[in-house]
């Protein structure tokens, strides 16, 4: 074995190097990082989210929140928006990014959104950075190695350089509320009933360091008693709006090319698909292509195929390229199967299809076309291969305050979506039938105006006729805080013909009490339902008591041909993780 004072003048060497390359320009020392922005500009508002204008260059991370403010009357984008006071118009969630956008998720609204408002970090989601951030400057500095034996000159298995890959454990943020909900229906002709339910709304992200979430609102009864058969078996227009919304856990890692969903889920790929209870699971098997499967039952009533006891099952291929501050393509394509009652009722290709352009110019097409089939049931005829439903959408938005489109909507049958939801304007994608444009105008005051006018020419109506609807809404009426939504349209469509009426108020009062109402007027002359005429008012007041514990009321009046009843419901429950109520 070597002397030490054999390898010494070759160590003294190796010193002089690195005293000398320590002390060059450049090296040795690190000019600090570049400050990362934390408020953003909102550049676009979809019908359910948000675009801003910061992505991986901004280091956002899916999860992330952010609160949106009126931008200065200067237009100045500084960190001091989030110390002015001003009152937030909604709260987003990242969902997606790009390398200089992001796509958020409204998870609350308390004004109208529109581009050129701010949106700055909520300051859990400042910390979360900031974490990663200095983990991510911990890998920058030298790694110091001692050897107990050898010589570095000599052992060429010692590697120069050593890499380390940190997968930070993401940070947990838990939030939400649950309760028990009491309340009772009486109907028209003596009939009552008592319903026990329970009520969650969920916002848990990360759960325990890992990548699964738990996010969304369900309303369900448990126990139901009732003093005749009508009662047990109809269906309110409450019940029905509750079964819109989802709930479920889903997964996605930067680190795994898998993706969960699992609940009362939408398949995200193809959003034009009915909503399932059920599951879904795609792979990531190229840097933009997914493939995966779904399968579930079918309770969403505002689908345009929805049929009670359906199933659904499926495969599909998404491709995604480009970014959302310049061309963007997103093209899933897909085959399915629907059961009823478990026989066969459906074998259908799907297509769907979404290319923008910056904010300038948006297209849309969803497509399915049907196998050829026979019914089962006597005198149930048959059908061709060929399109059963498309809709396609082109938007332009040459200035910010501004967008039109032109739309074509096409059913080879008629829809089975519940008619009751007319009025509430969850059906307005399928009452115009053919071709429509629209229009949508946002002015000064927080006030929008948007109409929607065409011609339809279905294959049971030998004339056109002619489709419109028209709306404003106000983001606060003067300084009262109150927001409101004014609407009308009428239609003549493959299934029937109508009009209706809504109105839509919400106001918080106070930091802890919001109320909502909606009430309507609708006429329906169709063959889907005897009940042609009705009004309905749906009234919703949230309170809360201390720190956890809310109190909830609702209140639901409907005046029909053939179906009148009231309904109301109380849910007391309990808060947790800091959960702002809707």
């Amino acid at each position: 074995m070597a002397s030490p004072r054999t390898h010494l003048p070759s160590i003294t060497l190796l010193a002089c190097i690195q005293l000398g390359l320590s002390v060059l320009p450049g090296r040795g020392q690190t000019a600090p990082p570049a400050e990362k922005p934390t408020v953003f500009r909102v550049k676009y508002v979809a019908e359910d989210a948000v675009y801003i204008d910061g992505g991986r260059n901004a280091d956002l991370q899916e999860g992330m929140k952010l609160s949106v403010v009126e931008a200065p009357a200067d237009g100045t984008r500084s960190d001091g928006v989030r110390y002015r006071g001003d009152r937030h118009i909604a709260e987003l969630r990242v969902s997606s990014m790009a390398n200089s956008s992001s796509v958020c998720e409204v998870l609350e609204k308390k004004g109208e959104l529109r581009a050129g408002q701010l949106a700055f970090l909520v300051p859990d989601s400042l910390e979360q950075r900031q974490q990663a951030e200095y983990a991510a400057e911990a890998d920058k500095y030298p790694i110091l190695v001692t050897f107990t034996n050898g010589d570095p000159l000599d052992e060429e298995i010692r590697e120069n350089e050593e890499t380390k890959v940190i997968r930070e454990s993401p940070m947990s943020r838990i939030r939400g509320r649950f309760g028990f909900d009491f309340g009772g229906t009486t109907e028209s002709g003596g009939f009552n009933s008592k319903q026990v339910g329970l009520v969650i709304d969920a916002d848990m992200s990360n759960l325990g360091g890992t990548y699964w979430n738990f996010t969304g609102y369900w309303r369900g009864t448990l126990t139901t008693s009732s003093s005749g058969v009508t009662a047990a078996n109809a269906l309110t227009l409450t019940d029905l709006i509750n079964r819109t919304y989802h709930l479920g856990f889903t997964y996605q890692s930067p680190y795994s090319p898998n993706i969960i969903g699992v609940g009362r889920v939408f398949l995200p790929w193809a959003p034009s698909l009915s909503t399932i209870d059920g599951g879904y699971f795609g792979r990531k098997i190229a840097e933009d292509i997914t493939a995966g499967v779904f399968a579930g039952s079918t309770p969403d009533p505002t689908s345009w195929s929805y049929v009670p006891n359906q199933h659904i099952a499926g495969t599909f291929v998404n491709y995604e390229t480009g970014r959302f501050d310049s061309a963007r393509l997103y093209s899933t394509a897909g085959i399915a199967i629907t059961t009823v009652h478990w026989r066969a009722a459906r074998q259908f290709a799907f297509f769907e299809n979404d290319f923008s352009w910056k904010r300038y110019v948006m297209f849309y097409n969803s497509m399915q076309v049907d196998a050829a089939r026979t019914s089962p049931l006597p005198n149930g005829g048959s059908s061709p291969t060929g399109v059963s439903r498309s809709y396609t959408s082109v938007h332009f938005q040459p200035v910010t305050r501004i967008t039109f489109g032109i739309n074509h909507n096409y059913f080879r049958n008629l829809p089975t979506f519940d008619p009751r939801l007319v009025g509430t304007g969850l059906l307005d994608q399928y009452l115009f039938q053919g071709f429509s444009g629209d229009v949508r105008v946002e002015l000064p005051a927080r006030i929008a105006l948007y109409s929607s006018l065409g011609r339809s020419n279905v294959n049971t109506d030998p004339k056109t006729s002619l489709n419109q609807a028209y709306g404003v809404s106000f983001g606060q009426i003067w300084k009262t805080g109150l927001f409101a939504d004014l609407h009308y349209s009428k239609f003549d469509s493959s299934f029937g013909g109508g009009q209706y009426e809504s109105l839509s108020l919400s106001r918080s009062l106070t930091d802890r009490l919001r109320v909502q109402v909606l009430a309507g007027h609708q006429i329906l002359n169709t063959n889907l339902s005897s009940n042609l005429d009705s009004n309905f008012v749906n009234a919703v007041a949230d309170c809360s008591l201390g720190s956890r514990y809310f109190l909830e009321g609702n209140f639901g009046w409907y005046q029909g041909t053939s179906l009148n009843y009231r309904q109301w419901s109380a849910v007391f429950g309990y808060r947790f993780g800091g959960y702002r109520h809707r």
